[in-house]
């Protein structure tokens, strides 16, 4: 049986925002590396009635980023 993925991208603010919906694991992939190649913010699938992440793009230019920014924003 296959099963439906969202594909939800992370942004700076720590929100999350569901970008398209996948029919299959077989295409998830493909599309989790598209969609992560147009953004630097984390992107994953995840199965919405089972909460399982099966795939993740991004994810540590996405940390680097926020560790950056927390660094350079600290208020002295």
């Amino acid at each position: 049986m296959d099963r439906d993925y969202d594909i939800f991208a992370r942004l700076p603010d720590a929100s999350v925002h569901c970008l398209i919906r996948v029919h299959g694991t077989l295409h998830v992939r493909t599309v989790l590396e598209e969609r992560g190649k147009r953004t630097a913010n984390e992107c994953f699938a995840m199965n919405i009635r089972t909460r399982e992440v099966i795939a993740r793009v991004n994810e540590k230019v996405a940390r680097r980023a926020l560790l950056i920014k927390h660094v350079t924003h600290r208020p002295l």
